[in-house]
Parts: C-alpha cells; sequence; structure tokens
C-alpha cells in the first residue's frame, strides 16, 4: 500500500489533516509556494493514490479542502505511510544528497513487486534522467553486494534477487546504527512501508525474551533489537506478500535448539499479527538465532564443549590457537583455556553468518585497529584460518570480533607474564653504600620498575644473565652491552633523582623505540603508484633487491593486505607480513606524490612497512603505538609528507 507521493504531496497531507477545518487552495498554493492550479493537481493525484486507505481529500465550493477517513485508524495508517516514505529525507526539503537519492531508489525498488518507471523517480526527485541513470550505478554497487541485481522491462526496472538477500540489505545496509531506541526502530522499519506502532516492538521482544527464558537462554540488548528488527521486517514482507521461497544449507539448523526456539516464537507471531507463516519464515528466525550472540545461562561445561560446537567448529578452534602459537611466539595464548572456550562459541556463530551471507556491523573496528594493533593482527590470523577451513572471506568486521576474544587473552598474559621493567644496580662501594643506593632508588622509581639487585662489577656477567632492562651503574663499564646503561653517583641529592627519572623516561620515548626500524636505502618520494598493489609490488621488489626479504616475505605481506587493509586513518597504511619470516627488523618508507585510493572508503599517501624478525614479534604493539602517536594528528603527517629528504623525514619524526 505504498503511496509514492512527492515531497510537496505528502505536505498537503500533513497540512490538511493538522486543520480542524477547510483550506482553500490559495492557503496551500502560498504556504508551498506553487500555483492553485498545481495544489488542484496534486490533490486529484493524493486521492488517487489514498483509495486503499479508505481515506479522501473533499472539496467544498467557497471553503476549500479538508481531509476525511472512514475511522481515526484508516486515518493513523496514511500519516504513518506519509511519514515513512519522508523518514528517509528528515526534513521537507526537496534538495537532496545523491547518497539520499540512492537510498531513497533502493527503498522503492526492494519494497515494490512491480517495476517502476525511471520517468517516476524523476518525478518524484525532481531531478533529470541523466542524474538517476548516474545514480543507478551506485545503486547496483550496493545491490550487487547482496547478490541483488537490477533489471530492466518494458515496465521500468526492479531489484532481482533472492527474498532472504532482499531482506539482509534492508537490515544491514539501512538499519545500522548501535543505539536503537523504540522510535528510531519503528522510524526505519516503517520507512519501507509497514506499519508498526511502538507497542509492537514491546510484544515482540516480550514473544522472544520469554522463549529464550524457557529455554535458559540469554541476549545481550542490542542483539535483542537486531532480531526484532529482522522480525518486524519479515512481518511486513510478508504482508506485502514478498515471502521466502527457500533457504540455502538449511538442514543443519534443523538439528539446533534455536530451530525449536525459532517454531515458538514464529507461532506466537502467527496469532499476534494473525498471518500465516510457511516452514520457511521458522528457517529465517532460527537463522537469526543461531547466527547471533546468544548465550546459554549457566555456560556450556568445558567437557560438553565439544559436543556442542561440533566436530568441525572445535577442530578449527584448535587450528587458530595453534596458529597464534606459532605467530605470536612469547606470549602463550595458546594456553588459555578461558579463549578456547569462547573463541569456539564465536566460531559457531561466525561459520553460521558466513554460510548464510549475513553481514554485522562492528561500530568498534577503527578503535579495534588502532588501539589493539596486535589483537586485531591475531585476529587476522584467525580469518585466515577460517577462510581455509571454509572458503569464505572474513570482512574486517568479523576480524574485529575475533580480535576482542583473542585481545583479552594477550592481556591476560600480560598480566600473568610481562613484568614490570627490570633494573640492576652496578656498585664498587660498600654495603653500607649499596644498601642505601638501592633503598633510594626503590623509594624513588616507584612500582614502574623492579630493581633486581646490587653487582659488583666483576659479577657483570651472572647480573646479564637476569636480562635486566636497564643498568644503573656508579662506576665506568667499558664493555659493550646491548642494554641501556645509565651512570649515577653513589650518593644522590634531589637533583640526582631528577636526572635519573629525566633519563629513564627519555628511554621510553616513544619515538626512540622506532627511529632505529628506519633505513635510508628503503626511503622513497614522490611514487606515483596507480593502484594500492603497484605500490605494494614497487616497494617490496626493493626490500627484495636491497636483500632484506626473501620472495616469501612479500606473498605474506599481499596475503595480509588481501585479507583486510592496513591503512589506519589520517592518509596513512601500515602493511606488514602475515607471518613473521624475516631475520631482520625494519620500516620501508614511501611518500606519495598525491593520495591514492587504498580501500572503499580511505586514501593514504604515506605508507610504511613494518617487518620484524620472530624474535620481535611481541614488539609489533609497541612499535605500532609508537608510529600511531605520531601519525595520528594530520598536520604531523603534513610534515612528513612535506619533508625534503630522509635526514628531514627522521628529524620530524624527533621532533614530534
Amino acid at each position: 500500500m505504498s503511496l509514492h507521493l512527492t515531497l510537496r504531496m505528502a505536505e498537503i497531507i500533513k497540512i490538511l489533516s493538522s486543520a480542524n477545518e477547510f483550506i482553500t487552495s490559495d492557503t496551500l498554493a502560498l504556504k508551498l509556494g506553487v500555483t492553485s492550479r498545481t495544489i488542484r493537481e496534486d490533490i486529484k493525484t493524493i486521492n488517487y493514490k489514498m483509495k486503499e486507505f479508505k481515506t479522501e481529500i473533499v472539496s467544498k465550493k467557497s471553503k476549500g479542502y479538508k481531509i476525511t477517513a472512514e475511522s481515526e485508524d484508516q486515518l493513523k495508517k496514511l500519516l504513518y505511510e506519509v511519514e515513512a516514505e519522508n523518514a528517509l529525507f528528515n526534513n521537507t526539503s526537496v534538495t537532496v544528497t545523491p547518497e539520499d537519492r540512492v537510498q531513497f531508489i533502493i527503498k522503492r525498488l526492494l519494497y515494490s513487486n512491480k517495476s517502476i518507471k525511471i520517468e517516476s523517480f524523476m518525478d518524484e526527485l525532481y531531478v533529470s534522467e541523466s542524474t538517476i541513470k548516474n545514480d543507478l550505478k551506485r545503486i547496483k554497487q550496493v545491490l550487487n553486494s547482496y547478490n541483488i541485481k537490477i533489471v530492466k522491462d518494458h515496465q521500468g526496472i526492479k531489484a532481482d534477487g533472492n527474498e532472504v538477500n532482499k531482506r539482509f540489505c534492508i537490515s544491514d545496509y539501512f538499519i545500522h546504527s548501535e543505539e536503537f531506541d523504540n522510535r528510531l526502530i519503528l522510524k526505519l522499519v516503517n520507512s519501507f512501508g509497514y506499519y508498526f506502532f511502538e507497542d509492537d516492538i514491546d510484544k515482540i521482544k516480550k514473544i522472544i525474551l520469554d522463549e529464550l527464558n524457557r529455554n535458559d537462554m540469554e541476549v545481550m540488548d542490542d542483539t535483542l533489537n537486531k532480531i526484532v528488527i529482522h522480525i518486524m521486517i519479515a512481518i511486513g514482507r510478508i504482508k506485502s506478500g514478498q515471502h521466502i521461497s527457500s533457504i540455502n544449507h538449511i538442514e543443519f539448523l534443523k538439528k539446533e535448539n534455536e530451530y525449536r526456539i525459532a517454531e515458538k516464537i514464529n507461532k506466537s507471531i502467527e496469532t499476534l499479527y494473525d498471518i500465516q507463516n510457511p516452514e520457511q519464515e521458522i528457517e529465517y528466525v532460527a537463522l537469526h538465532l543461531v547466527g547471533n550472540r546468544l548465550g546459554k545461562k549457566g555456560e556450556i561445561s568445558f567437557q560438553n564443549l565439544k559436543l556442542y560446537l561440533g566436530k568441525e567448529i572445535f577442530q578449527l578452534t584448535m587450528e587458530i590457537m595453534e596458529q597464534t602459537k606459532i605467530g605470536l611466539k612469547g606470549l602463550h595464548i595458546d594456553e588459555d583455556e578461558e579463549l578456547f572456550y569462547s573463541l569456539g562459541l564465536h566460531l559457531k556463530q561466525l561459520v553460521t553468518r558466513l554460510t548464510f551471507n549475513m553481514n554485522i556491523r562492528n561500530p568498534m573496528i577503527d578503535e579495534i585497529k588502532i588501539k589493539y594493533p596486535l589483537a586485531f593482527e591475531t585476529g587476522v590470523i584467525a580469518a585466515h584460518c577460517v577462510e581455509k577451513a571454509t572458503g569464505f572471506q572474513v570482512n574486517q568486521n568479523e576480524i574485529g570480533f575475533l580480535a576482542l576474544h583473542l585481545g583479552a587473552a594477550i592481556e591476560r598474559q600480560r598480566i600473568k607474564y610481562v613484568s614490570k621493567k627490570k633494573i640492576a644496580l652496578v656498585c664498587a662501594s660498600g654495603m653500607a653504600t649499596s644498601e642505601l643506593l638501592l633503598t633510594k632508588l626503590s623509594h624513588v622509581l616507584g612500582n614502574s620498575y623492579n630493581l633486581t639487585g646490587v653487582y659488583a662489577l666483576h659479577q657483570l656477567d651472572e647480573l646479564l644473565k637476569q636480562k635486566p632492562d636497564f643498568i644503573l651503574t656508579t662506576v665506568p663499564i667499558e664493555r659493550h652491552l646491548e642494554i641501556p646503561v645509565v651512570h649515577v653517583p653513589s650518593i644522590l641529592d634531589d637533583k640526582d633523582i631528577i636526572k635519573v627519572q629525566n633519563t629513564l623516561k627519555e628511554m621510553h620515548n616513544k619515538n626512540k623505540v622506532i627511529q632505529p626500524f628506519f633505513r635510508r636505502e628503503l626511503f622513497f618520494q614522490n611514487l606515483k603508484p596507480e593502484t594500492k598493489m603497484e605500490m605494494l609490488e614497487t616497494m617490496t621488489e626493493a626490500m627484495i633487491h636491497q636483500g632484506y626479504i626473501e620472495k616469501e616475505t612479500r606473498d605474506s605481506i599481499m596475503e595480509r593486505e588481501r585479507i583486510s587493509p592496513t591503512s589506519i586513518g589520517n592518509m596513512v597504511a601500515i602493511p606488514h607480513p602475515l607471518h613473521m619470516l624475516s631475520s631482520q627488523s625494519f620500516i620501508c618508507t614511501a611518500v606519495l606524490e598525491k593520495p591514492l585510493k587504498w580501500s572503499e572508503a580511505e586514501e593514504v599517501q604515506l605508507v610504511m612497512i613494518i617487518v620484524l624478525e620472530k624474535r620481535l614479534q611481541t614488539k609489533f604493539q609497541e612499535i605500532f603505538e609508537s608510529l600511531y602517536e605520531i601519525i595520528q594528528s594530520p598536520d604531523n603527517v603534513k610534515k612528513l609528507c612535506l619533508s625534503k629528504n630522509y635526514d628531514a623525514f627522521l628529524d620530524i619524526i624527533e621532533s614530534i
């Protein structure tokens, strides 16, 4: 029962419905900036389109127009439809952006069972045929990502595709806010021409929660909202005669407990809305129950986990744990039983979503990539395992969710294994002086450092076995050491203490962490690549030619980029290998002459490829954070891109 009104016609209905008396065509014309004749023509069209709502605009000589309806409920439904069709624009202005037009046309195509003439879109949006045809290029891109095609016939154009894919498009492309409230849900769902009221949301939520509670299942609020939206879309589509004909790969779902829950939910929905749902609609609800984050009250025991996950998911979980062991030596997350449990449950839902092409948005993805780079890279390793096991490509949103589970395990292991910075003291004075110095340092350095003890100069080899991060010494150490050495007097005064604190702070300087990794012979400026892959080919070829990497590392860099773009905002990308294969650690840098498209949403002008040898794998986060601290400012990136040469580039790094 879609009206397909112009914005001006919608405004006429709203003006008349809010008035308790007749309004003349001259008054309406004045309000809307058109002639009385245009108003009369619009009202003829409106009356024709409102027949199904049993509502009419009546005219009375010398008095004007008034809207009448068979019942208040019919008028209410009409106004809901008018608001729904205007929801896209959020105002009554005829001027809309290209993206507004794209969304409007996609909604019309998805909602309609019939073909729509291009002229109809031209009239409704007040644009030319060439504008609509240009919009259709973007529309085809959007719909193609859901396996929906635009087809032409003698009556116009229509969206041709599986009904499940159309529903996924509606929920994913249009309804993607993470902060739902009932009014927003209604606005979004009703913008497709469906008629729901606020209490409908509460009723559907109650049906779902009652059934989940009966089965000792728990659900988070955002997941519950998403399931409600899918059910509301399904009800609207069914009432409009748009049924699901079949769902592929559905047999395994019927074995799940969620299928039984879906049957009960479906029965209650049929009763509430007086509709008949075919079996495919039960499958559709079950799909969303299995594919979303539901939990079992009291949890599943670890002993029963293999039975619950099934052999294939259990083995996939084991493979990911094994690959993280290889990829993250020194962090021991493969020993984390809690990770195995939570990751296994997550993979069961993930594989369901991949099987049925269910997209899920991750509003935290940018923050995860930047704030937890090591966790994200571990998520990439996990995604690679999933792709090999299932044949499905895992998108960046899903990698982000995998990273949350893996990141929690990394943090648990850091607490368990990573200690404070260790400092050893070398002192040639007597025991009393040494003890005084040790006590004084312990007091002023606080909780960030652990003083491992006092050593004589001849005990240096024994000291080094303790693997300290720093050495404080009261005597000169002639021997060259790989770790920082700080000279201190035997008796410390306040000035000495401040000096020691500043020296240690300077050693922690983020810029100092990354400066040693840059290489003059791996610094390139004013490059003019046509594509991202050409850029990476150029840089990796130079790295091979200079003897820094083998072809295997280059392939690993390319594979990592294929899985998820390494752009991190502010026109910067930090590519790196999927696996640490190199025997050297370095950063290869390129400044492009102009920004290059790196992903769907980002352009890049500064590229820094990080390659680390295996022993420094666990330092990836520290090095990444050091880089990000510098390039998170657009001004800093601009300065780096404008640097005249390698030395100027490094000077800028040091000065930031």
